[in-house]
């Protein structure tokens, strides 16, 4: 018999807690979300705002006085892929918060003096390496549509002194942000999060000058799945698949063909890795606004 998507979902959760004393915090603060998905879109957004203010406020993470059976903070960003010495030096406040499943900055390359926007942004993890490439010439903003994600992030920001990121509270759906002021669109784990993923490629494009770049790590189906045109949730999804990156997936297909409808060229998955369960990968999807 197949895993349960209840299941699937703890086993990601797992993962991203990183130690076994979080699974019964996992199990009763989802047990509100367990059922019914997934046509409401203001009822998805509902609540992952509501799971990633919990993450914000420790309420969904780890370890406390349990004992870890994987990696956390700092070693556990260095499992999804970024450099220890990239990350030694941040507050753990920002290391705790995040639920990544790449490194999309790593392909990104800003350069010095651009500008760069990442979505979903978090506690600031990819925004503060960002803010080093692009130096004081260039700027950094964060996208985030959760208060406890933004608070977080700006006392992170406010810690380090950090002069050339700020935060903004809104949707990737429709960004506050001016039309063609930004050269580099990033986002780590979060797109699939989204009930209108058009509307992001559309967003993403609009803000972005002629060149400007779309790096992005995301969940997408693979394996038979990756292929697939569709992009409804499966049949038996929930609410708590859709906030554990799981029923909002697309697949490979479906995320290029939706940079392409968007107005993207060279629009190409660079690179690829299990994730979770054979159905899943975490890829980097990367585009360029002609």
């Amino acid at each position: 018999m197949p895993p349960s998507p209840l299941s699937r979902i703890l086993a990601i959760l797992f993962i991203r807690c990183v130690c076994s004393g979080c699974l019964k915090t996992i199990r009763e603060e989802f047990r509100f979300m367990s059922t019914g998905c997934c046509s409401d879109e203001s009822q998805i957004k509902s609540a992952v705002r509501e799971l990633y203010a919990r993450v914000a406020a420790g309420e969904v993470t780890c370890c406390g006085d349990s004992s870890a059976e994987m990696p956390a903070g700092a070693e556990n960003v260095e499992s999804i892929g970024y450099a220890k010495e990239a990350v030694e030096e941040l507050p753990s406040d920002v290391l705790s918060a995040n639920a990544g499943c790449g490194t999309p900055i790593l392909d990104a390359a800003p350069k010095p003096g651009e500008t760069v926007l990442d979505l979903g942004s978090g506690a600031g993890l990819d925004c503060f390496l960002a803010a080093k490439e692009v130096g004081p010439r260039g700027s950094v903003i964060g996208l985030d549509m959760t208060d406890a994600m933004l608070e977080k992030a700006e006392r992170n920001r406010r810690s380090m002194g950090v002069q050339n990121v700020s935060f903004r509270k809104g949707e990737m759906e429709n960004m506050p942000v001016e039309g063609a002021s930004v050269d580099v669109v990033i986002s780590n784990c979060v797109i699939n999060l989204s009930p209108d993923k058009p509307a992001v490629f559309r967003e993403s494009f609009r803000v972005l000058r002629p060149g400007g770049r779309f790096v992005v790590s995301d969940v997408i189906r693979a394996g038979d799945a990756a292929g697939d045109a569709n992009t409804e949730p499966p049949e038996e999804a929930s609410i708590a698949d859709w906030c554990a990156c799981i029923a909002g997936a697309i697949s490979e297909d479906a995320y290029v063909a939706g940079l392409r409808e968007a107005g993207f060229v060279d629009v190409e998955i660079i690179g690829r890795k299990p994730y979770v369960t054979p159905e899943l990968a975490s890829a980097t999807i990367r585009a360029v606004k002609p």
